[in-house]
């Protein structure tokens, strides 16, 4: 893979990771001297930033939903609260074999330090597996994506997190 080929993908990463790293984390509440910290807004039903107790994290891709009993949650920067959205097309039922891997970190990994794991292993499983998801441009088969997500696993584990 060229430099600036390197480059862009790093960038692009950066970029769509930035509306997750913005938004303050979920059920937890915000650390101190993070977003949002000392800051309280209720949503529905009185909740913390309009996200419901249980919601939990997933990663789909390098966007930070939250999901509470099957409702998924984005972060609205604008609104400056969490707001229901309709679930990615990867959750709809897409026939295209997924090759999303879902980690939980496993030794309180910051939000941070989850985004720097998460784009190291994909750059990882990238070369082992030779198939890249952030650059396909049409459907792969079942073959490329296993071996995508199971790099991409094994790096997440050895990395401390507990994949499914």
């Amino acid at each position: 893979m060229s430099l600036q080929r390197s480059v862009i993908l790093a960038l692009m990463s950066l970029a769509l990771s930035a509306q997750a790293l913005a938004g303050p984390p979920g059920p937890g509440g915000p650390a101190p001297g993070g977003p949002g910290w000392g800051k309280w807004s209720p949503g529905p039903g009185g909740h913390r930033h309009g996200l419901p107790d249980g919601a939990r994290e997933l990663w789909i891709g390098s966007a930070l939903y939250f999901v509470a009993a099957g409702t998924y949650y984005l972060w609205n920067a604008n609104a400056q609260r969490y707001e229901v959205v309709t679930p990615p097309p990867v959750i709809q039922g897409n026939s295209v074999a997924s090759y999303e891997v879902i980690a939980y970190p496993a030794s309180g990994q910051s939000v941070e330090q989850q985004g720097r794991d998460r784009y190291e292993c994909h750059s990882w499983a990238v070369g082992q597996s030779g198939f890249d998801p952030a650059t396909a441009t049409r459907p792969v088969g079942a073959d490329s994506t296993e071996r995508y997500r199971r790099a991409l696993g094994a790096c997440l584990t050895g990395r401390d997190y507990s994949v499914n």
